[in-house]
């Protein structure tokens, strides 16, 4: 009778708690006990405090102190079953006022849970408690394999003894805000021997110079990356920003790993100093070379310079290549600074993957191109491409601001479809 009415007792649990709401919001969960066919929800969650904007309905969300609550019970059987968290603790606001110590409690908390990915937005300087060290953190996830640090204002000038801090990562993202984001230079410290030898995914969003001191620092680690992705803020027309540590990546130990590879220029205004006709004069800082890159599969490229992108894909080595994606993005200075670019760029770029043998091998050929161009503009850039236009293999759409893997904004439209 017994077995009878426990398999009674799953049934209805398992009919009426199926997601990780009303798990949170239940009277079993409220006694801090979750059974066990049902803490698989719990493998992958986000801890919230913190300020969405209206968009649906969200407005200020808060479910840290609810989680908080149960992890507190000796009763809690949901910590262990924890693998991944996204966390967004702004403290310094809430409708009840600033909250003390909320940060801290949640990172010591989840510090028991054999956390393996970590999605952290960090606030910045708290205007009224003293935040958690980034540093520091690393004692509390042991067991961290991927990790995404987004920064709201700034990258901390302690990430670089955070990341000396957890050497066995497998993924490593990084990213700054947008162009509102102050670039304050980051002191390096040295990396310790063996750092990142497991590290095969780095995607970073970064201020050129921040981007490149980065890579410089992490190149001294001689990765062996198989993944990488590169989103620039630069505010000029020509070149990819500060390439010489990128060019290290990519002719070194990397190169022979290398399957994926993006690499996005963002025209932004990041130095309100910088003369007008100086953005559109100043030269390239170097050409790209992927002359190395013998395993490459993947290449997306994001840039309004066709002749970059035309100059980096003559340098390709014979390869098996499956898929190419080139977004022509909009220079966004062209209303006051209109740039000389000419359609026979068009032709030029076309030349290229008409004549290159080593494009036989792809899958897909994808082509992103502004708003502005219209349903006739793409209809006359198709008929450029003769070879691939026909065969199923292209395609050609407008470009639309992706989020990138593991921002917070990837994280809210996820959880909040906002």
């Amino acid at each position: 009778m017994d077995d009878l009415a426990q398999e009674l007792i799953d049934e209805i649990l398992e009919f009426l708690h199926d997601d990780l709401p009303s798990l949170l919001s239940t009277s079993l969960v409220a006694r801090k006990w979750v059974f066990t066919p049902r803490r698989h929800v719990f493998a992958s969650i986000a801890v919230y405090h913190c300020f969405l904007g209206h968009r649906h309905g969200a407005g200020f969300v808060d479910n840290a102190h609810r989680f908080l609550d149960i992890c507190r019970s000796p009763h809690c059987s949901i910590l262990p079953s924890i693998r991944e968290v996204a966390v967004n603790i702004n403290t310094d606001f809430s409708p009840d006022g600033p909250v003390l110590g909320l940060l801290q409690d949640v990172i010591k908390t989840l510090g028991r849970a054999p956390i393996q990915k970590l999605v952290f937005l960090d606030h910045g300087a708290s205007l009224f408690a003293e935040p958690v060290s980034l540093a520091s953190m690393a004692s509390h996830f042991p067991h961290l394999r991927e990790f995404a640090y987004n920064a709201l204002e700034r990258v901390s000038d302690e990430i670089y003894a955070l990341l000396s801090a957890l050497p066995d990562l497998h993924v490593l993202s990084i990213y700054t805000n947008y162009k509102d984001s102050p670039t304050v230079p980051i002191t390096r410290i040295p990396l310790p021997a063996g750092s990142f030898t497991q590290l095969h995914t780095l995607r970073l969003r970064l201020y050129p110079t921040q981007s490149e001191e980065l890579r410089s620092w992490l190149h001294t680690a001689s990765l062996r990356l198989e993944s990488l992705h590169l989103t620039i803020f630069h505010c000029y027309h020509n070149g990819w920003g500060p390439i010489s540590a990128l060019s290290a990546l990519l002719l070194g130990a990397t190169a022979a790993h290398l399957r994926d590879l993006a690499i996005h220029v963002k025209y932004e205004d990041s130095d309100h100093r910088v003369a007008d006709q100086i953005r559109l004069d100043k030269l390239s800082d170097g050409d790209l070379d992927f002359s190395a890159l013998t395993n490459l599969r993947t290449l997306h490229l994001t840039t309004h310079n066709v002749n970059a992108v035309c100059q980096a894909l003559s340098t390709l080595p014979p390869s098996t290549l499956r898929a190419f994606r080139y977004d022509f993005s909009h220079w966004i200075y062209y209303d006051d600074v209109p740039c000389r670019c000419s359609p026979a760029e068009v032709h030029q770029f076309v030349g290229v993957m008409n004549a290159q043998s080593l494009f036989d091998s792809l899958e897909r050929f994808d082509l992103g191109v502004p708003v502005y161009f219209g349903d006739a503009g793409i209809a006359r850039l198709r008929d450029h491409f003769g070879r691939w236009k026909d065969d199923g293999r292209m395609r050609i759409e407008r470009s639309e601001d992706e989020f990138e893997v593991d921002t917070w904004a990837s994280v809210n439209k996820e959880r909040f479809g906002g």
